[in-house]
């Protein structure tokens, strides 16, 4: 049996899992505010032990996989940030690291959704949007940072996005994206059901999807919205790379068919040739927002073997 422990560390949160040959015996959640590095190593601690035989790590943001570096990203701390020499230092174990969305199209290629498919697309979906391409059964990493196109333009007239950039697609298809809007409809509609559900202050979209999926009206509008923008988006990835397959993640990605059935009535409508081809399947992840703490600790089972 081969026992590894990953963690995923993204804007709010970061799990750390351990697992013997991909099945997790144990996890634990932090909050990731404060130093990458602390964060990492602090969870990983939590779920460490004497048969832990290697490491991984998946940051949202550009990593160097070669080099085992964070570079940067927008809901991160830090810059440059040696992870793998930290980390094999702290453990004393191989490590490897990578971007947290090729962490998880690992997971969904290995136990998960994206099982038996040779060309996919992993879009995730929490603080921001991250992505992996996976073509003929392997990560395409490009020269080093494939799959950001949470932060292609998407709207040049809309909001800031926390890279810096105007109008990202993340800035309209994400978590904080739910939150933005629900704080304008709060504004507009103080004494509606959304209001009484959730109460005064910043919205918090986690709390505004749920208020969607027991079934408010006002908060499932707002939630249809960002499916919508979700969809549009992936018409044009599927535009590009023409997949058999989709897989939605992150943990804002897991709330799933009233997230996705939007994107799938909005990718389909505006897809390029939708009336002469069908879009692949746009699935959610099977191990939801684990995926990527899981694909970590797989990906270090695998450095194992090479």
């Amino acid at each position: 049996m081969t026992t590894t422990i990953g963690v995923d560390i993204g804007g709010t949160k970061a799990l750390a899992v351990r697992c013997v040959d991909g099945v997790v015996v144990a996890d634990h959640r932090v909050d990731s505010a404060g130093p990458a590095l602390a964060v990492l190593v602090d969870a990983l601690r939590r779920v460490s032990g004497p048969e832990v035989e290697a490491v991984g790590a998946g940051l949202a943001g550009l990593v160097d996989y070669a080099a085992g570096t964070f570079v940067w990203g927008p809901h991160l701390s830090g810059t440059r940030l040696e992870v793998r020499e930290a980390l094999e230092r702290e453990f004393g174990l191989p490590v490897t690291v990578d971007n947290d969305a090729n962490t998880t199209a690992w997971a969904e290629l290995q136990v998960g959704a994206a099982r038996g498919f040779r060309n996919v697309l992993v879009v995730t979906v929490g603080t921001g949007i991250g992505g992996a391409v996976v073509i003929d059964g392997a990560i395409y990493r490009g020269a080093g940072f494939a799959g950001e196109w949470g932060h292609s333009t998407f709207d040049s007239d809309g909001p800031g996005c926390d890279c810096g950039r105007i109008g990202c697609w993340e800035t309209a298809a994400s978590g904080p994206a739910l939150g933005r809007l629900a704080g304008e409809h709060l504004s507009a509609h103080p004494h509606g059901s959304l209001a009484r559900r959730i109460g005064a202050g910043p919205p918090d979209p986690m709390k505004v999807a749920a208020a969607a999926l027991d079934g408010d009206g006002e908060a499932m509008g707002l939630l249809v919205r960002v499916g919508r923008d979700l969809g549009r988006g992936l018409a044009g990835l599927i535009a590009v790379f023409d997949p058999d397959l989709v897989v939605v993640g992150g943990g804002f990605g897991s709330l799933g068919d009233p997230l996705l059935d939007p994107a799938r009535r909005a990718a389909a409508k505006t897809l390029f040739g939708g009336s002469h081809r069908s879009p692949p399947p746009i699935v959610q992840a099977e191990l939801g927002g684990a995926a990527g703490a899981v694909g970590a600790a797989l990906m270090a089972a695998h450095l194992l073997r090479r």
